[in-house]
């Protein structure tokens, strides 16, 4: 019998996520201060996107196996740990290196907190429970962007990284207190039949893995069915998810490293980012009513052309002067990484749960799972060096083009 709702023990995530939210922005600008480039960025951002694919799926074994306050508290501990330990660290393969051991234990925490939920709370409490999850993950990123990008104008960037580190300590003490115990085991596969635990789960971290999928389960993505409709829905949708987040690795790993190169304080690149994380945060409370009144194809579609779009004229802005480039930047930053990203997530998370709920779960999240930490990593990779010897301008564009292709793909989905 499940025990009485408490939610609380939810809000020991919040300065835990404050902590996680501009972890990549700092470690960007503490290897620029470190004096290397944008493939040394690329580089650093890669390997924590590497380490995705492995984290995911040893915590999510774990996650069966041993009590999921444990492995909560084991995130917000190595978290801090990692992070408090970067004083120590003053060359450029070390901090890459730790940061990468901080992204393999913050993925640690996803699935125990959407399990705890739903072995805790009553099932018609849900959805509130998760939506409230999904505020506190949002509000704690918001909130650790505003402190860094406020305290970097009062201390050195390692001691904001060491304050980033702090806060995950302080999710670790309460959550020692707050966090209950399970009293029921839920296997993860519960999570891929409730609309609102598996869209939580995925936006938490984008890998989800049941099992290791086979070689034989991409025999999907061969010609002969690629061509034919409507059996090509699923591999044409796994597909247009791949460009999606291979364009945001190309973009994302190298963006605060382009404005800063190019003459933008820390704080001010920081700010900018914040930004578009209030217009995610906001956009997500009308995304799903958007979705209902117009599909998730043309919700997608028109997300994907104003993300491309806006990612075109941040290039762009590139050339322009620095105070040019803040202001366009500042416009349309929060378009493409808040109003589009929201819409976009919403509406192909929906698409994917419908997918992976009527068929095999665990062969369709494995190949998407797989698929999608191989964009990611390649995305990445190939952001550094476009963006070192041919400029951000083409490495920003390059991903608003892909977008736009994209945006098209989704168009064109003929669902069977």
């Amino acid at each position: 019998m499940q025990q009485k709702s408490d939610f609380k023990w939810m809000y020991t995530a919040l300065p835990f996520n404050a902590s996680t939210g501009p972890l990549s922005t700092l470690i960007t600008l503490e290897i620029l201060r470190l004096h290397g480039n944008a493939i040394n960025v690329g580089l650093a951002i890669s390997l924590g996107n590497a380490i995705l694919i492995p984290a995911s799926i040893i915590w999510g074994l774990m996650a069966d196996r041993y009590s999921r306050k444990y492995l909560i508290l084991t995130s917000f501990a190595g978290t801090g740990a990692s992070l408090l330990a970067i004083v120590f660290l003053n060359t450029i393969p070390l901090v890459s290196a730790d940061y990468a051991l901080s992204v393999f234990f913050s993925t640690a925490a996803s699935t125990p907190m959407n399990l705890l939920i739903m072995a805790t709370a009553e099932k018609k409490k849900w959805a509130s429970a998760f939506s409230r999850l999904s505020m506190v993950s949002s509000i704690g990123m918001l909130l650790g962007l505003i402190i860094s990008s406020v305290a970097v104008n009062f201390v050195p960037l390692i001691l904001v990284i060491q304050i980033m580190g702090l806060l995950s300590i302080i999710s670790l003490i309460l959550g020692l207190k707050l966090i209950p115990r399970s009293p029921i085991r839920v296997e993860r596969v519960a999570m891929v039949h409730h609309r609102e635990s598996f869209s939580t789960r995925i936006r938490m971290l984008p890998l989800f893995f049941l099992h290791l999928p086979q070689l034989a389960h991409f025999k999907m993505f061969s010609i002969r069915r690629l061509r034919r409709r409507p059996v090509n829905y699923i591999p044409m949708l796994y597909l247009g998810i791949v460009a999606f987040y291979f364009s945001s690795g190309l973009f994302n790993t190298v963006y605060p490293a382009g404005l800063y190169t190019l003459g933008v304080s820390s704080s001010i690149v920081l700010a900018v980012i914040s930004l578009g994380m209030v217009a995610q945060t906001l956009t997500f409370y009308f995304a799903g009513k958007a979705i209902e009144e117009r599909g998730e194809k043309l919700v997608a579609s028109f997300s994907l052309l104003v993300r491309g779009l806006s990612y075109v004229i941040m290039g762009i802005s590139t050339l322009a002067t620095t105070g040019a480039m803040v202001v366009i930047n500042s416009l349309f930053y929060p378009l493409a990484a808040g109003f589009a990203y929201s819409l976009y997530y919403s509406s192909s998370t929906t698409m994917i749960f419908k997918v992976v709920g009527e068929r095999r779960q665990g062969t369709g999240l494995g190949v998407y799972s797989t698929v999608v930490g191989i964009a990611l990593l390649l995305g990445s990779l190939t952001s550094g060096y476009v963006s070192h010897f041919l400029g951000y301008a083409v490495d920003f564009s390059i991903a608003g083009g892909i977008l736009l292709m994209d945006a098209l793909l989704f168009s064109k989905l003929e669902e069977g």
